[in-house]
């Protein structure tokens, strides 16, 4: 009978074994726990970035079937034709934060999501000049045709992270084009 040796692994072959084990489970764990937080970052910015769309949104519909428009450098006051009465309705910018004030007033913007830095309006002017030989187009005489809303906005994060967010926003009334005897 021949005797062999039973062939095994020595404990330091065992040890680097493990200890390898150990690096490739840390890698891979750091890997898994920084694609976890980048997915909670991205969400916190998708949600700021949904509520800045549902907004800036609501604020230019409001503003689409406007009447009797006036604007400030960053307050725009006008009415809205709402269930046969003419509701007067405000849109600042004061303290950090957007608001819309028709019955009441709210903020258009989540504060915990989004922090308005800034926010300008500009609109073109009507031309009302009669004396002129060569008057304008009748449609050019009435209302602003577009409204130009700056935004200048602060994304937050629920980890503390701000990103800076400006666009702008143009709005051509729909009433703006014939003279209007609604909400007079």
């Amino acid at each position: 009978m021949i005797v062999t040796k039973n062939k095994g692994y020595t404990l330091l072959e065992a040890m680097v074994v493990i200890f390898m084990l150990m690096i490739i489970l840390m890698v891979i764990s750091s890997v898994y726990i920084s694609l976890v937080r980048a997915t909670i970052l991205a969400n916190d910015y998708y949600q700021s970035l949904e509520n800045v769309k549902l907004g800036s949104e609501k604020i230019w519909r409001a503003l689409k079937n406007s009447y009797k428009l006036q604007a400030g450098t960053s307050t725009i006051i006008f009415k809205i034709f709402r269930e046969g009465n003419c509701v007067t309705t405000t849109v600042s910018f004061a303290d950090s934060k957007l608001n819309y004030c028709q019955d009441s007033c709210s903020s258009v913007f989540d504060e915990n999501l989004v922090k308005v830095n800034d926010f300008l309006v500009a609109t073109d002017t009507p031309n009302t000049d009669t004396s002129n030989p060569n008057p304008p187009r009748e449609y050019s005489r009435y209302a602003p045709k577009i409204v130009i809303l700056y935004y200048n906005l602060e994304l937050k994060s629920k980890r503390g992270i701000t990103t800076t967010l400006e666009f702008q926003q143009a709005v051509a009334p729909l009433n703006s084009a014939l003279p209007s005897v609604i909400c007079q």
